[in-house]
């Protein structure tokens, strides 16, 4: 199977270790989800850098809830991980690519920059790596800092354009057919969780399950490239439809083949398997239209 898989992509980046934990034992199936939980929100602890804060290499930002951090890796490389079992792999989700400069450390600077500085760089001194564009004059000094919350990076700079974010925010491990909107769904970056695996929907435009206890991808779409970002979602006009469509266009580029089942969902469960069932169906109820059959591959 051909993922195109962002671990893959990322592994030629990160000079880290990333042993496996010790086989998770197979976890209770996830209750189904009420139509309450389908609009709840996610929650967390704002971590922060502000203005002339850094990240020293082998230094961690952690929000302490949302089971990421954003590690200043010694190798130089600056990269955001979904966090597994304790001691377990950690899954890359965006990574700065600035390996290979060892002792290189992350600022966020006065001018609302963030900045990746080799050892002996630093503003006015030269030796940027990598940064997020966002410097200039603008208005807003009392909101420049970089902030990690939800899965997210983000930097409120001074530029025109002041925000740029890593585009990885941690979604609920459901989809309900009830949302009167495409702005429900999930964009590029966007990944949830259960206790077993990871489902990522990838810059690339490949929805992959990982799982846990190794970072091996067990199913993916296979819909990987294309020059448009595409959204996960279950539109109402699809009557319990999971559909992968284009930015601006209408026509499914992946779907489930689920149509004409008013009410359905899709749920990620502890078992490892992704799962779309009937309105009134469930993990101990039946009623399962589609499945990515990866329940015993946890």
């Amino acid at each position: 199977m051909r993922t195109h898989a962002l671990r893959r992509t990322l592994v030629s980046l990160l000079v880290v270790s990333a042993s496996a934990a010790a086989l998770v034992p197979a976890a209770a199936t996830t209750a189904a989800a009420a139509p309450a939980q389908c609009r709840g929100p996610q929650s967390g602890v704002l971590a922060t850098l502000n203005p002339g804060q850094r990240l020293d290499p082998g230094a961690r930002l952690v929000d302490h809830v949302s089971t990421t951090e954003l590690v200043m890796q010694p190798d130089g490389n600056l990269v955001l991980y979904a966090l597994g079992t304790p001691g377990g792999y950690k899954l890359p989700l965006w990574a700065s690519g600035t390996h290979g400069n060892p002792g290189a450390y992350a600022t966020m600077q006065a001018d609302g920059n963030f900045v990746v500085y080799k050892k002996d760089g630093g503003h006015g001194r030269g030796g940027a790596l990598w940064h997020t564009n966002t410097y200039g004059t603008g208005a807003g000094t009392g909101s420049v800092r970089a902030s990690l919350l939800g899965g997210e990076f983000l930097v409120e700079g001074r530029s025109a354009n002041p925000r740029w974010s890593t585009r990885s925010t941690e979604r609920q491990g459901w989809f309900c057919s009830e949302f009167a909107t495409a702005a429900e769904g999930w964009w590029t970056g966007n990944w949830a969780q259960s206790a077993t695996v990871w489902l990522v929907l990838q810059q690339d435009n490949n929805l992959v399950i990982y799982r846990k206890r190794d970072g091996k991808a067990i199913w993916s779409s296979n819909t990987y490239g294309g020059t448009r970002r595409v959204t996960l979602q279950m539109a109402p006009k699809d009557r319990g439809d999971l559909t992968l469509v284009e930015e601006g266009r209408t026509t499914a580029r992946w779907r489930t083949g689920t149509a004409n089942n008013p009410g359905a969902y899709a749920l990620l469960q502890d078992d490892g398997n992704f799962v779309v069932y009937k309105k009134d169906g469930g993990p101990t109820k039946g009623g399962a239209l589609w499945h990515t059959g990866t329940y015993n591959k946890v």
